[in-house]
């Protein structure tokens, strides 16, 4: 994808509920940027970005909280400012289809 950096994938994995999905949090390369997400799991959940600053993690709901609908692709964007770290985490085990993450970095065509 021109004007993107992928920061990370997961393909046809199971992932373990209420665990970090990748094995290390990702960051942004700018001050303040987007992260682009697209999400396709094979159980229905709840996708939550885990963002941390300042040793300080909370957690955020994607869909508004609602479950994800099984072997449905999703995108979201993510607003991430310099020293904020970004991980996602799946409220049920469930194999993750595809997961793409990537840092949007000018324009996208």
């Amino acid at each position: 994808m021109q004007g993107a950096r992928a920061l990370g994938r997961v393909f046809n994995t199971s992932i373990t509920a209420n665990t970090d999905i990748f094995s290390v949090d990702l960051e942004p390369s700018s001050s303040a940027t987007t992260f682009r997400l697209y999400a396709c799991l094979d159980t229905a959940g709840v996708l939550t970005v885990r963002r941390t600053r300042g040793g300080t993690t909370v957690s955020e709901n994607l869909n508004a909280g609602a479950n994800l609908v099984a072997d449905s692709a999703y995108m979201f964007e993510i607003l991430v400012e310099v020293l904020e770290t970004i991980n996602l985490q799946y409220s049920v085990n469930a194999r993750a289809i595809s997961l793409k993450l990537f840092e949007i970095t000018g324009a996208v065509s």
